[in-house]
């Protein structure tokens, strides 16, 4: 295992969910600012368009575009606009996740606390359901093309960069199975989380490939297989949906900057320099989320997220594009499951909330340890939290890193896949974080829907709530409705069916 300390903890579950900070606006190839714009029907885009707009992507059935322009003022005098905000470019932040050394022995279920009787029963529902026939999206990182566990359809991903430059022709998405020169960290020293000094390396690799490790964690959380006809009998760990389909929406990658200010000499004079950070902005996560439901995903599943923010903010035009393009997809059949955050931040009360997880329609999940209470970094809040998942760790740190627990350090944090190829030749690791709790009830969904497959996006998550466990009620503070339970949810699907 890895050195156990304080510090290593801390960095473990610093990024569990990935935390975006904004650095600027998203341009164009050609130099133009990009914004985002909602319209009040189908009819806005042609306006745009007609009016000499240049309108380079749409989702949510036309209401929410990406529009390329010399400025805000031309977009807003067009009739039938509601909103337009610039589409704000995000910096991955936080400590990056920590891992263990490599183990090839499969006894892996008897360290997965995470899908046992006493927290979701997960390996007890696979008696009656496994997923079998259903898709699970990943928004995140990508996912490992070749890692034996995933039953990655990297065909039916996408890469989403808003300003075109991985794209062939320029477009704002590229076909997950196309082979691209992708973008990896540099070699050289990394400054803070996420961002390194340098130019980017590159690599040849298909399009929804990981670039970093946090979506192929995500994705053994909700879909790990068994697989004993290539590696070996009982190889692997076993996710929530082990017979899913998992689909790869990768929405970052990394990002140049060439003027980035940094204290190189530690003189407390910042200078500009050249590093390379994860990045993404606001409408690659919405055509994310409107592509899932697109292509049919019974959930799509977001750990990601931005800081806690407080005031009327959530009136503006993000959120409202959120709103549209979250709800459209829910209306259309997909799940949406979002991480509610680590800052262990009260989002019930003053105005406090955080994008996405705080958008009515999603299902916005907190962080549980193998005990089923909130984890010590977890937001919560009865406005925002529908239901807890483990995500690993205890109530406080103090007993996270303690060796006398039933689940000692790391082995309270949740065991998943991450690429070999990235990872010094690791194929499984411990990570904690909100981002391990959502990708949970991604794949409860698809336990669900193999035994109901007509059910609506609403009618899932209301079995999912009506059978969470070890709460006092839909307004649980910690955890909402409960911690979810697969038995019972998978029972209750098939008496509705």
């Amino acid at each position: 295992m890895a050195k156990l300390n304080r510090r290593s903890f801390v960095k473990s579950v610093g990024a569990g969910a990935v935390a975006l900070t904004a650095m600027g606006v998203t341009s164009a190839s050609d130099g133009r600012t990009q914004f985002v714009v909602t319209v009040g029907g189908k009819g806005g885009r042609k306006k745009l368009e007609q009016s000499g707009v240049d309108v380079q992507g749409s989702v949510a059935d036309g209401r929410v575009l990406l529009v390329a322009a010399e400025s805000k003022a031309t977009i807003q005098e067009v009739n039938g606009v509601k909103h337009v905000e610039p589409n704000i470019g995000y910096r991955a932040v936080g400590p990056k996740l920590q891992s263990t050394e490599e183990s090839l022995d499969e006894q892996y279920a008897d360290i997965q606390w995470d899908k046992q009787a006493d927290t979701t029963g997960a390996f007890e529902a696979h008696d009656s359901s496994t997923g079998d026939g259903r898709t699970v999206a990943i928004i995140d990182t990508g996912i490992d093309t070749f890692h034996p566990d995933l039953r990655n359809r990297v065909e039916r991903g996408q890469l989403f960069r808003a300003d075109g430059v991985s794209s062939p022709d320029g477009s704002p998405t590229v076909d997950g199975d196309t082979t691209i020169e992708a973008r990896l960290p540099p070699g050289d020293e990394e400054i803070e989380s996420y961002t390194y000094l340098g130019a980017p390396e590159r690599r040849s690799q298909m399009a929804a490939d990981d670039v970093d490790s946090h979506g192929t964690h995500c994705a053994g959380i909700a879909t790990a297989k068994h697989d004993d006809t290539s590696v070996g009998e009982d190889f692997g760990i076993a996710g929530m949906a082990p017979d899913a389909d998992v689909v790869p929406l990768r929405v970052f990658y990394w990002k140049r900057l060439d003027d980035y200010q940094y204290d190189v000499d530690g003189d407390g004079e910042d200078e500009s320099v050249t590093v390379t950070t994860l990045w993404t902005t606001d409408f690659d996560i919405l055509s994310a989320i409107d592509y899932a439901a697109n292509i049919g995903a019974d959930s799509a599943n977001m750990s990601l997220g931005g800081g806690v923010i407080k005031g009327s903010a959530h009136k503006n035009g993000e959120h409202v594009a959120y709103q549209k393009v979250i709800q459209s997809a829910v209306q259309r059949g997909t799940v949406v499951t979002t991480s509610a955050g680590n800052a262990s931040s009260d989002l019930q009360h003053e105005g406090y909330y955080t994008l996405p997880n705080s958008v009515p329609g999603s299902i916005s999940v907190s962080a549980t340890g193998p005990d089923n209470g909130l984890a010590f970094y977890s937001n919560y809040g009865t406005s925002d939290i529908d239901v807890g998942a483990p995500g690993g760790g205890y109530e406080t740190l103090e007993k996270t890193l303690a060796s006398d627990t039933e689940w000692p350090y790391p082995l309270n944090l949740v065991y998943s896949t991450v690429p070999p190829d990235l990872n010094d030749g690791t194929a499984y690791a411990w990570y904690a974080g909100t981002s391990m709790a959502a990708p949970q009830v991604a794949g409860l969904v698809a336990l669900i829907r193999e035994v109901n497959p007509d059910m609506s996006a609403k009618q899932v998550q209301s079995i999912i709530e009506n059978t969470a466990r070890y709460s006092n009620g839909k307004s649980d503070a910690d955890i909402g409705a409960g911690v979810i339970y697969a038995p019972d949810a998978v029972a209750e699907a098939k008496r509705r069916n």
